[in-house]
């Protein structure tokens, strides 16, 4: 008797975790989509006005960390509650010069405290996006400069859709793909000259072997 109830139990726990993960994943939206949503979410937990710092969203592709910060400018920008108040990291040139860090990656909390204060912000943005099952799980955090107290984390579940995938592993170039090979040495390039009685044997190299 005890033997069918510990496989009743087993089943009924393996059935909540399917019903769960599921629940899960269907409450997943697009990548832009969640987005949109964290910036109207610090709408309403943020003062009009206030002076933001964009840091580096940490994800597993360096692209999509770069895609999801740049985004994220965008849409804090053109919210109409922040605007001009807002950096990124592209105007913290001079002061990571100054600093003498990199602004790529994870930053740390003095590090960030301190960063916000050259520039006079009052809140530093910063997130992490990692795999969570079928889903990534995106999280928005704003932090106070002067007290690094936290007025709001927003967590969202992103759908692996196409273009994340896109973003995660971005398709190589052409010189790295080898879709287009250079000619072989003993072929003249096209549009090169005959060689004629000048004989000096020169060829116009293609335009992407000038250019490296």
């Amino acid at each position: 008797m005890n033997s069918k109830n510990n496989k009743r139990i087993a089943f009924t726990l393996f059935l909540f975790c399917v019903l769960a993960v599921s629940a899960f994943s269907q409450n997943a939206v697009s990548l832009d989509v969640g987005l949109r949503n964290a910036v109207k979410y610090f709408e309403g937990r943020l003062p009009g006005g206030t002076k933001m710092v964009i840091m580096n969203v940490d994800s597993p592709s360096p692209v999509l960390s770069e895609y999801v910060t740049e985004e994220l400018v965008s849409h804090f920008v053109n919210s109409g509650v922040f605007m001009n108040n807002v950096y990124s990291r592209s105007d913290l040139a001079l002061v990571q010069q100054e600093m003498d860090f990199q602004l790529s990656g994870e930053v740390s909390d003095e590090t960030a405290r301190e960063l916000g204060k050259k520039v006079g912000a009052q809140i530093i943005i910063s997130g992490r996006m990692t795999l969570a099952g079928d889903v990534f799980r995106l999280r928005i955090q704003a932090t106070e400069v002067e007290t690094l107290a936290i007025p709001g984390n927003f967590p969202v579940n992103i759908v692996r859709d196409r273009y994340l995938a896109s973003l995660l592993n971005p398709a190589p170039g052409p010189a790295a793909s080898g879709s287009s090979p250079p000619p072989p040495a003993s072929s003249p390039a096209p549009g090169a000259q005959s060689g004629g009685s000048s004989g000096s044997g020169r060829v116009k190299l293609p335009d992407y072997l000038l250019n490296n």
